[in-house]
């Protein structure tokens, strides 16, 4: 075998190796109690939920937070690229719409939490509520 014949048999293998481990990668199913409802409590509802709604969005229950905002829906079950929910925590704070308004991004874990949940169909339990920061508060005291 000459050198080249060697090399392209080298390079298909490599490639074909990580294909295979490529396609053998599950992603775990997010579970919404555990997983998700913590990050949408902590870093969304002070702003979108019933005393606020900021632009018009309510993310306390499955229904608001499917029926979406001004913007439109903001959750794309099946779509995390095209769910704004997830496109605004991808954003530098430069930008106004960046989410959450605060001067440190989420977390990459926790981004990528939301763009998995959405991803495989953004099942929300029936009857979960988020409760805001503030409702939380209310009910320690």
């Amino acid at each position: 075998m000459n050198r080249i014949s060697c090399l392209a048999l080298a390079v298909t293998v490599t490639l074909s190796a990580c294909v295979m481990d490529l396609s053998q990668l599950k992603v775990d199913d997010v579970n919404f109690v555990k997983s998700v409802k913590p990050i949408l409590e902590a870093s969304c509802l002070e702003c979108h939920q019933h005393q606020y709604e900021f632009a018009g969005l309510n993310l306390e229950t499955k229904a608001q937070a499917m029926k979406g905002g001004r913007s439109g829906a903001v959750i794309v079950p099946g779509s995390p690229h095209q769910s704004l929910l997830y496109k605004v925590l991808l954003l530098g704070h430069d930008s106004p719409v960046a989410m959450p308004p605060t001067p440190e991004r989420l977390g990459r874990d926790y981004e990528q939490t939301i763009h998995d949940w959405i991803q495989q169909g953004a099942k929300w339990p029936e009857g979960v509520r988020l409760t805001s920061p503030q409702d939380k508060k209310k009910s320690r005291s």
